[in-house]
């Protein structure tokens, strides 16, 4: 009869044990929150500069660096040093979600209704191809975002070379969020947009003057 109770409470103290480690472990589990890049529109900052309904773009490549090929969000450290977020990630793959979101960008940008992503079928033939080589997207919560990007516009045949450019966006960051963070990040990609857009803009009236 002892030995019973010994084993009984024995076993009651290791179901006991488990019941609290799991109610430690369900009730400290961090929620892992998955963000998307804004749109213009989804910003309020669509303002078209112009409506050209007949050109056709080509987006892409888009490429970023290989230390942003992971979908947990990066953050900077003293400016040389990176930080992964495991419980804040990308909902997507980064590289199309910034693809996705210049697109429409420069849809409501330049009032343009026939777009196509890097690679397209044969018988599309953009006006212009715009080519994204993405050096840096990151930030640090409570403090600024940066963008660095390299742009480059090709002809219809991918052969000329016709403009190109380079740059560095800062943003503050409102708030010490991973929301505010990727809303200011959106707000440079929308900068961005802005400038490729008044690029091919340019080119667009020069062909026709």
């Amino acid at each position: 009869m002892i030995r019973y109770k010994v084993w009984a409470l024995a076993g009651f103290l290791m179901v006991s044990t488990l019941l609290g480690l799991s109610g430690c472990v369900s009730r400290s589990s961090p929620t892992v929150h998955y963000y998307n890049l804004l749109t213009m529109e989804q910003l309020d900052e669509s303002k078209p500069i112009a409506n050209h309904p007949n050109i056709i773009l080509g987006l892409g490549p888009v490429s970023i660096p290989d230390s942003l090929k992971r979908s947990q969000i990066a953050t900077s450290q003293h400016g040389i040093q990176y930080e992964f977020d495991e419980f804040n990630r990308w909902a997507g793959v980064l590289d199309k979600n910034f693809s996705a979101v210049v697109g429409e960008n420069l849809s409501t940008l330049l009032g343009i209704k026939n777009l196509g992503y890097f690679p397209w079928m044969p018988h599309f033939t953009p006006t212009y191809q715009i080519v994204i080589n993405i050096q840096r997207l990151d930030g640090y919560l409570d403090g600024e975002a940066v963008l660095v990007a390299r742009w480059t516009v090709i002809d219809a045949e991918g052969k000329e070379l016709l403009a190109s450019g380079s740059k560095s966006f800062q943003q503050p960051v409102a708030g010490n969020s991973f929301t505010a963070l990727v809303k200011a990040e959106s707000l440079l990609v929308a900068e961005l947009s802005k400038k490729i857009a008044h690029e091919i803009n340019s080119l667009i009236g020069n062909q026709s003057s």
